[in-house]
């Protein structure tokens, strides 16, 4: 029986990702809110949990009704109808996260008045709608899913902060990627599979013959199962990220989905934010030593600075990408898949030009500047000299 996580404060690592969870849903949810074409949206947390931990402090489902509360207005100016839906397999966890939302949506101060704090008859004046679940998630994404492919095209957030590797089997992958306007954030046990793939029961859940961990070292266990769920598109458009969490000893993974570029380029800006060095990691997944603020022999053998492994190795990758003409929408996929941000991927760019190894074409544009964005009709050509 897995254990019950909100009976004691988050560890840092539950933290990191409830922050990465937090930024890339505020991003996310604007992009539908803000259009008057879309006139419903359905947010999921399908391992909600209690709403707290022992100390109060928020968790997924609470961080959820936090960033809905001021698109309220937007909501209405727009007539968008919005559901959210809390599921957990525990009958005492989903009422006490009932008690927390009545408790949350009925917290109203002098400094912050939410919208949807004002009730009447039990109801909010804000355009949503909460649906409690008491199911366990097979039985329950079994059923949605029936609904969500009559349905494609409404905007879907999902969150499946699964305990261990069950639950996002080869099949739930595929029927996640089928979607079009799904976006979606899983949790997986990375180090659990690296240390079990082999046990017989483990073909249930995931295919161990793709999974190679005889180049990795344990902390990069899960760029392989990143990998893993990459070949599993067999080369779809789809856009896969993905950031790794040391909790204590072992190695647990985020795997972010969308169908669109933008969406990825929102994940990595949040993944950036949390970690500015590979905008993959709570920890030193590379031992780059400029990144604990130590130097390396490389400094005194060679007098260069070091560098990030990552930003190295994307930097020459890059450069050979634009020994042939490349528009600045190609450049823009190419960093996303890359797993680099959009605001790195400029600024190498911009120390590329500065040391005339770039040709540019086109558009007239002030040196320096890029403007990499989800923008297919630009016309800024770029090679490299």
């Amino acid at each position: 029986m897995a254990k019950n996580m909100h009976a004691k404060p988050f560890d840092e690592g539950t933290m990191v990702k409830l922050e990465l969870f937090k930024l890339y849903f505020r991003e996310w949810l604007p992009v539908f809110t803000k259009s008057k074409f879309y006139n419903q949206i359905e947010i999921y947390d399908f391992f909600a949990g209690e709403g707290t931990d022992i100390e109060g402090t928020y968790g997924s489902p609470l961080i959820l009704l936090d960033e809905i509360k001021s698109h309220c207005a937007d909501f209405k100016n727009n007539s968008t109808q919005v559901e959210v839906h809390f599921n957990d397999f525990s009958s005492k966890k989903i009422s006490k996260l009932d008690i927390n939302v009545n408790e949350k949506l009925l917290e109203c101060s002098d400094e912050n008045k939410y919208e949807f704090c004002q009730l009447n008859n039990g109801k909010t004046n804000c355009p949503f709608v909460i649906k409690s679940h008491n199911r366990d998630f097979q039985a329950l994404f079994a059923a949605e899913f029936n609904r969500f492919k009559n349905a494609p095209m409404i905007p879907r957030f999902m969150l499946i902060d699964q305990y261990g590797v069950k639950y996002v089997t080869t099949d739930v992958f595929h029927q996640l990627t089928s979607l079009p306007k799904t976006d979606f954030i899983f949790f997986i046990s990375s180090n659990h599979i690296r240390r079990f793939k082999e046990h017989p029961g483990f073909a249930a859940y995931l295919d161990s013959s793709k999974l190679d961990f005889s180049e990795s070292r344990q902390i990069e266990c899960h760029r392989v199962i990143y990998n893993y769920y990459k070949s599993l598109l067999n080369g779809k458009k789809y856009f896969l990220g993905q950031f790794s969490i040391k909790k204590n000893n072992n190695i647990h993974g985020v795997i972010f989905g969308s169908s669109h570029p933008l969406g990825l380029e929102k994940f990595l800006s949040a993944a950036w934010r949390i970690d500015p060095h590979t905008g993959e990691t709570n920890y030193d997944i590379d031992e780059d030593h400029i990144r604990t603020g130590q130097l390396s022999m490389d400094l005194f053998e060679t007098g260069a600075p070091d560098k990030i492994k990552k930003l190295a190795a994307f930097e020459d990758d890059l450069f050979n990408f634009l020994k042939t003409e490349q528009s600045n929408q190609s450049i823009y996929i190419f960093a996303l898949e890359k797993g680099v941000s959009i605001p790195k991927t400029n600024e190498i760019l911009s120390n590329l030009e500065k040391n005339n190894r770039l040709l540019f074409k086109g558009d007239e544009r002030r040196k320096g500047a890029f403007y990499l964005k989800y923008d297919p009709e630009k016309k800024i050509i770029i090679q490299s000299k």
